[in-house]
């Protein structure tokens, strides 16, 4: 049931989004960067062209797992480890899709804050 709900609750979302988006001829270029990051971590920031910093967020998520297996298999039997590990991974590659989404959106000349007002989508073209 709750995975129904979180089913129901994005595509809720994904349509309520369309229709700001329909608005604006805007590229899905970078959803598909953020999404291939969230995937794969640095992979985002190497299809926006950075590629040290692609390089630089897949050996972080490298580190981070090793690191916290090893903390993990250190840590007493009844601690639920692999959630440390999952959960410390997907906050890295949340992040990792945050900065592949927003970086798309500037080489596109958008921009996307959060304020406390809301989110806020603003476009800027340099001349």
């Amino acid at each position: 049931m709750r995975y129904l709900l979180a089913v129901a609750l994005m595509v809720g979302v994904a349509l309520g989004a369309g229709g700001v988006w329909a608005q604006e001829d805007v590229s899905l270029r970078p959803l598909i960067h953020g999404a291939a990051s969230l995937v794969i971590p640095g992979l985002g920031q190497y299809l926006n062209g950075e590629y040290e910093k692609a390089l630089t967020h897949f050996m972080v998520t490298i580190v981070l797992d090793v690191g916290v297996w090893y903390l993990a298999d250190i840590l007493p039997w009844w601690y639920p480890s692999y959630y440390l590990v999952s959960g410390v991974h997907a906050l890295w590659a949340l992040y990792s899709a945050i900065d592949a989404y927003e970086t798309a959106l500037e080489l596109e000349g958008l921009s996307f804050h959060i304020t406390p007002t809301g989110p806020q989508l603003s476009f800027s073209y340099n001349f």
